[in-house]
């Protein structure tokens, strides 16, 4: 993987077609499963769940699926929400143009779980990202999960099979900018700019919106041979899964 010069946009229609071909094996192995145990059990007739910045619907889909949740699938991007609505589309979820940051829709203690999926590594803004968590927090009933999976920030530089964020070598700090190369299906790559937070900056923004403090799970793949010529995502997680409740 190499980077282009000009990163795509996470809010425009070149970025929700981009996503609509992602190769997202890595999530649907890494990700997606995790969710769905911490969630097991949960779902029913009535319950809600949040898939805050939902993109193309990959993630409130198999919440549907999985149970009988209804769901609500937010994003700022009307782009990524169209795709949604054209490749997802299910009954139970219902997808929604939102700000990124206010829930005002939804009453104190509505809501039975949220999610929130490779979100806050796109946002630069952490006083807005600091509000969308004190809204998910207002909206969750008490002892409600909230999930918020995304990259993991020790992982920087790693050529994994269909990621890679950050300069190999690099050395990041807070709020930096980071250029991060996505595979596509069909072999090619889209390079989007990502923002750098430590693991520390990620609680932060959980316990003081008064969640608390997460668990932290860095989920990697099974060595399949001689772990010099496995995947990088055999040794080092891609991703982390950060688990708390209201």
């Amino acid at each position: 993987m190499s980077v282009e010069d000009n990163p795509v946009g996470w809010d425009g229609s070149a970025a929700a077609d981009a996503y609509r071909h992602r190769d997202m094996r890595l999530a649907e192995q890494l990700i997606f499963p995790a969710v769905l145990r911490r969630l097991a059990g949960r779902a029913g007739p009535g319950r809600l769940a949040l898939d805050v910045g939902c993109g193309t619907g990959a993630v409130a889909m198999r919440l549907a699926e999985a149970g009988e949740w209804a769901v609500q699938a937010l994003d700022p991007s009307a782009d990524m929400l169209g795709v949604a609505r054209s490749d997802r589309p299910h009954p139970r979820v219902s997808y929604r143009l939102f700000d990124g940051r206010n829930l005002d829709w939804l009453g104190d203690g509505s809501v039975d779980a949220a999610v929130c999926c490779l979100v806050y590594c796109t946002d630069p803004d952490d006083g807005r990202l600091a509000g969308l968590t004190a809204e998910i927090r207002r909206v969750l009933r008490p002892g409600a999960p909230y999930l918020l999976a995304d990259l993991n920030p020790a992982a920087t530089g790693v050529a994994f099979s269909t990621v890679r964020h950050g300069e190999p070598k690099a050395v990041y700090g807070d709020g930096d900018t980071v250029p991060t190369l996505l595979r596509l299906r069909d072999g090619t790559t889209m390079t989007g700019a990502t923002y750098y937070r430590s693991l520390d900056r990620y609680r932060s923004f959980l316990t003081e919106a008064g969640f608390p403090a997460p668990t932290v799970d860095l989920p990697t793949l099974p060595a399949d041979g001689a772990a010099e010529e496995s995947p990088a995502e055999t040794r080092t997680a891609p991703y982390m899964i950060l688990t708390t409740h209201a």
